[in-house]
């Protein structure tokens, strides 16, 4: 019999074919400002590339450049080694500049069937919004173009619903992770957000809730492990999650795109469908390339203070230079209020994971004993 949190792991084990297995056309995205209730409510399964499973590099650094962020090369491979080959194609945000390079090589390299490169504004005003929603609105009706379908409000109503209904039990989860001694590993949450972006929600949910029903009604002994905070950029490192959690130390949270970020606050469900998915996903204001900075690192220290972390992790990606140029002022602001914060880069896959293993029980061992 299957273990509940092995259900997950299974899911990403075999990532692809439980996107496929749901019979209806799928679409690929890379960033967490894309609004997945849009495609679902056009039908299809959005499902996110995570770069995971590409062998080799070269060509797709040829295509674009290979000082690219490694997760960006990562994808590119995948879709170079025909890992998405079952795909109708591609959403991609514009989130940095490294994006639209790759929008463009996407398009004209792999050129599948339907390819959209969706504007996203920087700022949090109410003109913004406003030009966030007509985007939204020219998305719709490339959709609707591309597949002779037409994307009601009704359909956007059940689909929001829906996925409101993905965030409650993944902020269950979280709520969870909060006690002395979290039921749940670093590496089950990271395998529980990395399923619940593969598209099937409704399968999804099900599976959660019972998990989750498990977990509440366990009543196991409480310990008192140091507790880790891990924030940065795009985060899918579970050799890192484990180096750090057999110290003795426990993830408790993560402020990462395969985080909390990504199940944070709910859509609006009685205001205009597109109007509140425009207002949720700019008013997340989550990522380093957004403005304000002090909106994001408020919302950092609220986290460390209800998780009762001891310790930050900051990660990014070799060559994101946005989270690399947001780093300098995260350390300072945490250091101000006596954090302790431990900067790591890395890449997509860790070649340098001997070094960051020891750097990390350095900086862990230190702390608890």
């Amino acid at each position: 019999m299957i273990e509940q949190a092995e259900i997950f792991a299974l899911m990403n084990r075999n990532r692809t074919e439980f996107v496929k297995s749901s019979g209806r056309p799928a679409i690929g995205w890379l960033s967490i400002y894309t609004p997945e209730e849009i495609l679902d409510a056009a039908g299809l399964v959005p499902f996110r590339i995570t770069g995971e499973f590409a062998q080799n590099t070269s060509e797709a650094g040829s295509m674009l450049c290979s000082n690219f962020c490694s997760y960006l090369l990562h994808s590119l491979s995948e879709g170079i080694e025909g890992i998405y080959d079952f795909a109708d194609g591609i959403v991609i945000v514009d989130e940095c500049d490294w994006r639209k390079r790759l929008y463009e090589a996407w398009k004209k390299q792999l050129n599948p069937p339907f390819t959209y490169f969706l504007e996203l504004p920087k700022v949090i005003t109410p003109e913004s919004k406003a030009y966030f929603r007509l985007q939204l609105k020219k998305w719709v009706a490339a959709l609707e173009s591309h597949y002779q379908i037409q994307i009601t409000d009704e359909a956007l109503r059940r689909s929001i619903s829906l996925h409101n209904e993905t965030r409650t039990l993944l902020q269950r989860l979280y709520k969870l992770r909060q006690s002395e001694s979290s039921p749940v590993t670093g590496m089950e949450a990271l395998q529980i957000m990395k399923a619940a972006t593969a598209g099937r929600k409704e399968e999804f949910n099900r599976e959660l809730a019972r998990f989750l029903d498990d977990l509440e009604a366990r009543n196991e002994p409480q310990t008192k492990p140091h507790r880790v905070l891990v924030c940065g950029s795009y985060f899918d490192q579970p050799e890192l999650v484990e180096i750090i959690e057999r110290t003795g130390a426990q993830i408790v949270c993560e402020d990462t795109s395969f985080g909390i970020k990504y199940a944070e606050g709910r859509i609006e469900e009685n205001e205009d469908p597109l109007t509140a998915i425009a207002d949720y996903y700019l008013e997340k204001a989550t990522c380093a390339r957004m403005y304000d900075s002090d909106i994001r690192l408020n919302h950092l220290l609220d986290l460390i203070k209800t998780y009762k972390a001891d310790s930050v992790i900051y990660f990014t990606l070799k060559f994101c230079d946005i989270y690399l140029m947001d780093y300098p002022y995260v350390m300072s602001r945490l250091q101000q209020q006596g954090i302790s914060v431990l900067f790591i880069e890395g890449e997509q896959q860790m070649s340098n994971i001997q070094s960051i293993k020891t750097r990390v029980q350095t900086f862990l061992e230190t702390r608890m004993f």
